[in-house]
């Protein structure tokens, strides 16, 4: 079984991915040109829907088993409110792109404006995830907790690059792939 926290950190690389392809299209869109907004409607998609079914669900639960044991409630509290926040900045941006595909009445700059908050707190959230939450995690639960909490949560795979996973990523996942390489290559 893999480990809860190396999850997580392959979703957070994942969603990393899927922040920079939300950026670049952004960066056409913000220029006056025509983003894919396949790409933007399928890492939307991917925001509204796996992080609050299965990824936070599994940081909220080793936050959840850390309080139990130790004197940092404080900080790990406020991860659940965190996590409704994206919610909320996630359905604001999706809100704005559906009045953009809709031609409703709606400046560059406040779409521009709403992606952009939402990607830099995305960011900002897992970047403090990956310092602080997850090395706390590691310290504070022992292999057999760790191992007894991934029992407890879904065993689904993070759709996005997980090619058995499922197929409505596909598309979003083939160009993820393809700007990687391009940029490697």
């Amino acid at each position: 079984m893999t480990n809860i926290i190396e999850q997580i950190r392959d979703e957070h690389r994942n969603m990393a991915k899927l922040l920079d392809a939300l950026e670049r299209q952004i960066a056409v869109f913000s220029e006056g040109g025509q983003p894919d907004y396949e790409v933007i409607l399928g890492a939307l998609d991917y925001f509204l829907d796996y992080p609050d079914r299965c990824h936070h669900p599994k940081e909220d639960l080793l936050a959840r088993k850390i309080i139990e044991g130790t004197d940092t409630a404080g900080p790990l509290q406020k991860l659940e409110a965190q996590h409704e926040e994206l919610g909320i900045l996630t359905r604001r941006f999706a809100e704005l792109v559906r009045r953009v595909l809709d031609e409703a009445e709606l400046s560059r700059s406040d779409l521009t404006r709403a992606a952009t908050e939402f990607i830099a707190t995305q960011r900002h959230h897992m970047e403090m995830e990956e310092e602080h939450f997850l090395p706390l995690a590691e310290t504070a639960l022992g292999p057999e907790e760790l191992a007894e909490l991934a029992s407890e949560l879904t065993a689904e795979a993070d759709p996005l690059m997980d090619p058995d996973a499922e197929a409505r990523y596909s598309n979003l996942r083939d160009t993820i792939l393809s700007w990687e390489a391009e940029a490697h290559g």
